[in-house]
């Protein structure tokens, strides 16, 4: 019996620890900046649309963040959403690069690059730019790729192409679906963020 109540009891510590860990991650709802400190005042850099982050603490209208991602080595302004695919998440001011700090190195080997997993540590972003719900988060861009982007021919799947492949393929389309530079840019992390090679990938 006291096997079978310590059982239980370790299920549900177990749930809410996850529960807890799913909701410490948030997503961008819109470009919004990114603080050195609680001042708010010294910028370092901008968190693209639907980078995630890891919130750490509130005060005020500000979370603490944990901000991760990855860098192809010699190219410290851009910090990728994953190893291998241009997907950018965060691009930095040249202070904002030696608040860097570098977790570990790998070489893809079907490129030959080397690439670094870099963070963030303790960072400062607004809160009203972040959002638990990516449904919410993409909501916008999803009404705007199914309503401008069937007008010549059926609509395409958002894993048709690699998330390499969209850039490219939707600035060719761009004109003819009447999407300006910031609409085209706001699909475009929608269509990469759900691509053949990152739909369902682990966001953190």
């Amino acid at each position: 019996m006291a096997r079978k109540i310590i059982a239980i009891i370790s299920f549900i510590l177990l749930t809410v620890s996850l529960s807890y860990a799913k909701e410490d991650v948030m997503f961008t709802s819109s470009p919004t900046n990114i603080y050195m400190d609680n001042t708010h005042t010294k910028a370092v850099g901008v968190l693209e649309l639907g980078a995630s982050v890891t919130v750490l603490s509130k005060k005020g209208k500000y979370y603490k963040v944990l901000i991760k991602g990855w860098q192809q080595k010699g190219l410290t302004s851009a910090i990728y959403a994953f190893k291998g695919i241009r997907i950018i998440k965060a691009e930095l001011t040249p202070n904002g690069e030696k608040f860097l700090d570098t977790i570990k190195t790998v070489k893809d080997n079907d490129t030959g690059l080397t690439w670094n997993e870099v963070e963030l540590k303790s960072m400062w972003v607004n809160s009203k730019d972040l959002s638990a719900n990516m449904d919410k988060v993409w909501s916008g861009a999803a009404k705007l790729f199914h309503e401008r982007c069937s007008m010549c021919h059926a609509l395409p799947k958002s894993t048709k192409f690699t998330a390499n492949q969209w850039p490219a393929t939707l600035r060719v389309m761009a004109k003819r679906a009447a999407l300006d530079r910031a609409q085209t840019d706001t699909v475009t992390k929608f269509l990469q963020y759900n691509a053949k090679d990152t739909k369902g990938k682990i966001l953190r």
